[in-house]
C-alpha cells in the first residue's frame, strides 16, 4: 500500500506564547497550606491510568497524584524527582537511577525499585495496549515486550531495593526527557491486581503531592494535600477542587460569580478581561510550548507541487493574523520548534509575506484567474480554530485562491487525516517536553506518515 505523506508546511504557523489565566479577586487559596483552590477541567478525564492517558486534562490530574523518576523544574531544567541521582555509562546506553529511600505511596506503602520496574514494564505490556509505548521504544527488549514475545523488558532491571538500571539499544540524547512524561509515572506494584482490572484508576493513588479523596464523574475531582510528600514542589494548599466545565461561557460565569479561582482566557475573551479595570491586573501571560499550522497532503494535487506550497506560505500575512486574533501575543514561526526550546534556530529565515512572488509561483504551477487554485481545509468544529482559518480563508481570497472550510468532530478529523482523505488541515502541536526532538520526530519523521 502506498504511504500517504504529509507536509507540515509553515503556512500561518505560529508559536503561541501566551496561555492566559486570570486569578479571581475572591480567591480562597493561600500559600500557608490551609486554603482550597477551585479550578476546572474542560472535560472529564476519562482515563487516569498514566500508561493509557493521552488527554491534557488526564495529565493535569495525573501530575498531581503521581511522580516520575525525574521532572522539569520551573526553569525547564531536568532535576531529580523519585530518583535522587543517576549515572550514565560512557557509551550513553545505560542509565542507573538511585531512588530516594523516604518516599511512600498515599496508602503508606514504601516506594522501591520494584515499583519502578513494574510501572515501566507495564507501559510496554501488550495486554495494557498503551498508546504511549513510543516513550520507551528505545529501551533494550522493548520491541519484544510490545510484541508479546518476551515476558519482561530485558533492558529494565532492579539492581537492589533502591537502584534501577535502564539500558537502551543505542544512545539517545533526549531519553531523560521522555522519562518526565506521565506515561512513566510510578505505580505501586503491590496493587497489581486492581491495576490490572482497572478499578484502581477510578481513584488512583501514587506518591505525588496530592491525593484524590472524592470524585463524581462529569462533576468534580477533589484532591487533598499529601502531608508526607518529600518532593521539592510541596503542596501549599490543603485542597484542590477541579470541576468539570466543558463550556467556556459557563466557566466565565462561574469565575465572575467567585466560584472559580482561575479562568483560562482565549482570543475571543482576552481583550474584554484585559481592558476591564477590575480584572486587568490579574491577567497573567504564560509562555507555552505550542505551534499552530496548516498541513498539506503532499501525495495529492495540488500540494504535490512544491511551488504551490511555497506560494501559499508567501500569500499569508501571518503578522496580521497574530495581531487580529492574539493581539500580538504570538510570534510567526520560522520553523517547527518554538522559541525557548532546545533546537530553536533564531537565524532561520522562514517565509516572508511576499504576494508578488507567491502569485508568480502559482502562475508557474498553472493557476490564474481563469483557473484559480481551490482546496478544502479540514479542521475541528471549534471557535478557536475558526478564528484562524477564516482569516486564512480571507487572506487567500484576496489573491484569487478559493478555500472552503470543513469543520469536523475531533476523532473524525484525525481519522480523515490518517487515511489521507484531507487535502489540507489545520492543527496544533503542544510539546510533551522541552526538546526540539519532540517537535521534529512526531511531525516530520517518515515513521509517522
Amino acid at each position: 500500500m502506498k504511504r500517504i505523506l504529509f507536509s507540515m508546511v509553515l503556512i500561518g504557523l505560529m508559536a503561541f506564547t501566551a496561555n492566559l489565566i486570570l486569578n479571581s479577586p475572591a480567591q480562597t487559596n493561600t500559600n500557608d497550606g490551609n486554603g482550597t483552590f477551585c479550578g476546572y477541567l474542560s472535560s472529564e478525564p476519562a482515563n487516569l491510568d498514566p500508561a493509557r492517558g493521552v488527554d491534557v486534562n488526564e495529565a493535569n490530574v495525573q501530575a498531581k497524584v503521581f511522580d516520575g523518576l525525574v521532572r522539569y523544574d520551573e526553569s525547564m531544567k531536568l532535576v531529580g524527582n523519585l530518583a535522587e541521582s543517576w549515572t550514565v555509562t560512557t557509551d550513553g546506553k545505560e542509565y542507573v537511577f538511585k531512588l530516594r529511600e523516604d518516599v511512600f505511596f498515599h496508602n503508606g506503602q514504601k516506594m522501591t525499585a520494584a515499583d519502578v520496574v513494574f510501572s515501566l514494564d507495564r507501559l510496554l505490556d501488550p495486554e495494557v495496549a498503551s498508546p504511549r509505548t513510543w516513550v520507551l521504544e528505545k529501551v533494550e527488549g522493548a520491541a519484544e515486550r510490545i510484541k508479546g514475545t518476551s515476558p519482561k523488558v530485558a533492558g529494565i532491571n532492579q539492581l537492589d531495593e533502591f537502584r534501577v538500571a535502564i539500558r537502551l539499544v543505542s544512545p539517545f540524547a533526549p531519553f531523560m526527557s521522555l522519562l518526565t512524561m506521565p506515561a512513566c509515572y510510578i505505580l505501586p506494584h503491590q496493587s497489581s491486581a486492581t491495576i490490572k482490572d482497572r478499578s484502581f484508576f477510578e481513584k488512583p493513588f501514587g506518591t505525588g503531592p496530592f491525593k484524590i479523596v472524592d470524585r463524581v464523574r462529569d462533576s468534580y475531582i477533589r484532591l487533598q494535600a499529601n502531608n508526607g510528600y518529600v518532593g521539592a514542589a510541596r503542596p501549599q494548599l490543603a485542597e484542590i477542587e477541579l470541576r468539570i466545565i466543558p463550556e467556556n461561557m459557563k466557566a466565565e460565569m462561574e469565575f465572575e460569580s467567585g466560584n472559580l479561582d482561575l479562568l483560562q482566557l482565549y482570543p475571543s475573551n482576552y481583550q474584554r478581561f484585559r481592558s476591564d479595570p477590575d480584572h486587568q491586573a490579574r491577567v497573567h501571560d504564560v509562555p507555552a510550548m505550542n505551534v499552530f499550522y496548516v498541513g498539506f497532503n503532499n501525495q495529492k494535487a495540488p500540494f504535490n507541487d512544491v511551488r504551490v506550497r511555497k506560494a501559499l506560505n508567501m500569500l499569508i500575512d501571518r503578522d496580521k493574523i497574530i495581531n487580529a486574533v492574539y493581539q500580538g501575543r504570538a510570534v510567526a514561526a520560522k520553523g517547527s520548534i518554538p522559541p525557548g526550546i532546545l533546537g530553536f534556530n533564531k537565524e532561520a529565515k522562514g517565509y516572508e509575506y511576499n504576494p508578488e512572488e507567491g502569485l508568480r509561483l502559482l502562475k508557474e504551477a498553472g493557476f490564474n484567474k481563469k483557473n484559480p487554485l481551490s482546496f478544502e481545509i479540514y479542521q475541528k468544529s471549534a471557535q478557536a480554530a475558526f478564528e484562524i482559518t477564516r482569516l486564512i480563508q480571507g487572506e487567500l481570497k484576496k489573491h484569487g485562491v478559493n478555500v472552503s472550510l470543513k469543520p469536523m468532530e475531533w476523532s473524525a478529523l484525525k481519522d480523515s487525516i490518517n487515511k489521507g482523505e484531507a487535502p489540507a488541515f489545520y492543527l496544533s502541536w503542544f510539546g510533551d517536553y522541552p526538546d526540539g526532538e519532540n517537535f521534529l520526530y512526531p511531525l516530520f519523521h517518515s515513521n509517522n506518515w
